[in-house]
């Protein structure tokens, strides 16, 4: 994958930074109440670091951040909130500067909503940073649900008021879906809204669980089922033990099921896990017997790891480091035949073959229609992005505006995994090489670069993309048109 300069945007994650200035962190999460007024949360984390002190009234070095959020829906302002968020004080500069942690509350009620996050250092004279993003609120008015599910970094019983405190828990909450080694535990809060359940005399069972975010596949080690008894809502507080959950991308799913096992309703947050200390380790690969399966006619060495190669699209981080390992190694045909078959058994237990056999004409297939110049179909930026999600909707292909690099926009209007109205943005220099890079996408999981213009404009060179206001244009240029409205 090329190198650029660009942000990766898992969920619900906003990132504002000044090159040697402010810098902070957003997350929104959205509830619910019993008389169905959802409402949204926003925690804003400012790297204290980053702000500017000065001595305040005790002769104490204190800094200040002015904030500013605004909520819109169709043009017209529907909440706002500017106030004046002021960092711990601190006596002795060399012990450094904690950061500055808020949370507030806004009654917007279902809708989509777009957000307007300004933020100025009240000590320096740099420019306001600016971000906008866009949040959709959708409970039932019927029926169960849960509420977003947020992180945190930690809780506690607690019988007082405050902006961190809800239903009998002080919560700090964690704004990163990114989990890097020194973490071992994962905490998480959500609550679950029962409109349908009879709360007298009705138990359910509550599950969370990690699966991998490319395989819809619950990590057994990582499952925690526990029996509740229902109330209009019920406040759950989790933690998992991650200290041993190998480097990758994954979800938290949390789900309720009925007496009878069926599922009732369920919610998911994506993050991502750093942990190299974790070596990779599939003993369950050797435990399969390839005698008796398709794997079997696939004896030659050189095709099993082409074959092999072409599953890295949609294999999971931990299938990726286990694949590679087989792939550099002097490995025997039957730990590759092992390895390939338990792959598709993974994905269909009852018919791994016409798995493999679907997704084998599809490889064919980008193979021939997106390989670039000494770059097979499958290793390419659209290659593996079909590969991964399928045929787009809508593919908008740009190769003649003024002033503009070659680019293709690709419109998702549903993904597998309900993600709706998603995008993704390819470029190239060289038409003539026909290697198009995915430069941005609003995909959970995928390179997000707000500033993705600046990469298609020949004259603008690459600025911050570290702030989303950023928009830059050129003549003759369709890119807004065509990246709103994909056609």
């Amino acid at each position: 994958m090329k190198k650029l300069l660009i942000i990766l945007v898992f969920s619900l994650i906003t990132y504002l930074s000044f090159a040697g200035g402010l810098k902070a962190y957003m997350s929104y999460a959205a509830f619910n109440t019993p008389g169905n007024q959802p409402y949204l949360e926003t925690y804003l984390t400012v790297k204290g670091s980053s702000v500017k002190h000065v001595l305040n009234s005790e002769n104490k070095y204190q800094g200040s951040v002015e904030v500013q959020i605004i909520f819109r829906q169709n043009d017209s302002i529907v909440d706002f909130a500017k106030y004046e968020l002021k960092g711990p004080s601190v006596s002795d500069t060399l012990e450094g500067f904690p950061n500055f942690l808020d949370v507030q509350r806004f009654a917007l009620g279902n809708g989509t909503f777009d957000i307007e996050l300004k933020m100025k250092d009240l000590n320096s004279g740099q420019e306001p940073l600016v971000s906008l993003d866009s949040y959709k609120i959708n409970f039932p008015k019927l029926g169960n649900s849960f509420s977003d599910i947020k992180f945190l970094s930690s809780y506690e019983k607690s019988d007082s008021a405050g902006s961190f405190t809800r239903n009998g828990y002080y919560m700090l909450p964690y704004v990163f879906n990114f989990f890097p080694q020194n973490t071992n535990t994962l905490k998480f809060y959500t609550e679950l809204y029962n409109n349908k359940i009879d709360t007298s005399n009705e138990n359910f069972l509550l599950t969370y669980y990690l699966r991998p975010f490319e395989l819809d596949k619950g990590l057994d080690k990582y499952t925690i089922v526990q029996r509740k008894k229902a109330g209009k809502v019920n406040s759950i507080v989790g933690n998992i033990d991650i200290s041993t959950l190998p480097s990758g991308n994954y979800y938290l799913v949390v789900e309720a099921r009925n007496r009878e096992n069926e599922l009732i309703t369920s919610k998911k947050m994506f993050f991502q896990r750093i942990n190299p200390r974790i070596k990779v380790d599939m003993n369950d690969i050797y435990s399969i017997d390839p005698s008796d399966s398709f794997v079997i006619a696939i004896n030659n060495i050189d095709t099993l790891k082409k074959f092999i190669s072409w599953i890295d699209p949609i294999s999971t981080e931990f299938e990726k480091a286990f694949a590679n390992a087989l792939l550099i190694n002097d490995t025997v045909v039957e730990d590759l035949q092992r390895y390939f078959l338990n792959f598709w058994v993974n994905r269909d237990q009852l018919n791994p073959l016409g798995a493999w056999s679907r997704y084998k004409a599809v490889v064919l297939q980008v193979n021939k229609g997106f390989s670039a110049v000494n770059i097979p179909g499958f290793y390419t930026d659209r290659g593996r992005i079909f590969l991964k999600y399928g045929a787009p909707d809508v593919i908008n292909q740009n190769y003649s505006e003024p002033f503009s690099y070659p680019y293709e926009i690709w419109h998702y209007y549903v993904l597998p995994d309900n993600q709706k109205d998603i995008k993704f943005v390819f470029y190239t220099h060289d038409i003539a090489t026909d290697d198009f890079q995915l430069i941005h996408s609003n995909a959970i999981g995928e390179l997000a670069n707000y500033n993705w213009k600046s990469f298609i404009n020949r004259l603008s060179g690459i600025g911050n993309v570290q702030n989303k206001n950023t928009d830059v244009d050129s003549w003759g240029s369709k890119q807004n048109d065509n990246y709103n409205l994909p056609r």
